[in-house]
C-alpha cells in the first residue's frame, strides 16, 4: 500500500511538473533582431527601422497600463560622474538608444535598484521593458529582456519620448 502511495505521489509531481518544464522552454525568447530580419514598427510617432550597421540600437517601452500609471521609470547606464539617463518613461512611451557594442548596464531605481547587463552587437535592435511591480510603500520599476513582438503589439499606441538639450526632462513626439 505505501509503495502504491508513493508511486501515485511521484506520478502526480510528474505530470504537473512536466507542464510546467515545456512551459518554460517555450517562452525562452531572442531580444535581438538582427538587422537584415528587421521589419520597420509603427508607432504613435513614426517608425522604428533598423539598427545601424555600426551601433546597436536599444528600444526601452513601458506599456500604458492602470498599474504603476503615476509613476514614471527613469533608466540610466553608468556610476558616479558616468551616469547618464538614458529614458524616462510614462506609461505608453518609448524611448530608442543607439549604443556602442559591447558590456552595457542599464538601471532603474525606487524602493530598490534593478540592474540588467547585456551584451550589444552592432546592427542589432534590442528591446527592454520597463514595468511597475508591486514595492513596500510605492511601485518598484523594474527593467527586463522583451522582444520584437511583445513591443510591436503595443507599439501603434505609443509615444515615443525624446531627452531635450541639455536636460534630464524630454517630450513625446
Amino acid at each position: 500500500m505505501k509503495t502504491a502511495l508513493r508511486f501515485a505521489a511521484i506520478a502526480a509531481t510528474v505530470a504537473i511538473a512536466a507542464p510546467a518544464l515545456a512551459q518554460d522552454a517555450a517562452t525562452t525568447t531572442t531580444i535581438a533582431a538582427p538587422a537584415g530580419d528587421f521589419a520597420p514598427i509603427k508607432t504613435k510617432s513614426g517608425t522604428i527601422a533598423a539598427a545601424p550597421a555600426d551601433k546597436a540600437q536599444v528600444v526601452f517601452w513601458r506599456p500604458g497600463t492602470l498599474i504603476g500609471g503615476a509613476m514614471g521609470c527613469t533608466v540610466r547606464e553608468g556610476e558616479g560622474a558616468q551616469e547618464v539617463q538614458v529614458a524616462r518613461l510614462g506609461a505608453g512611451k518609448y524611448a530608442v538608444l543607439f549604443a556602442e557594442p559591447g558590456k552595457h548596464v542599464f538601471w532603474t531605481t525606487g524602493e530598490a535598484t534593478d540592474r540588467m547587463t547585456m551584451e550589444l552587437e552592432a546592427g542589432e535592435t534590442y528591446f527592454v521593458r520597463c514595468s511597475i511591480g508591486m514595492g513596500f510603500m510605492s511601485g518598484r520599476a523594474q527593467v527586463s529582456p522583451s522582444d520584437r513582438d511583445a513591443f510591436a503589439k503595443k507599439a501603434k499606441g505609443m509615444k515615443q519620448w525624446v531627452k531635450k538639450e541639455g536636460g534630464d526632462d524630454a517630450d513625446a513626439k
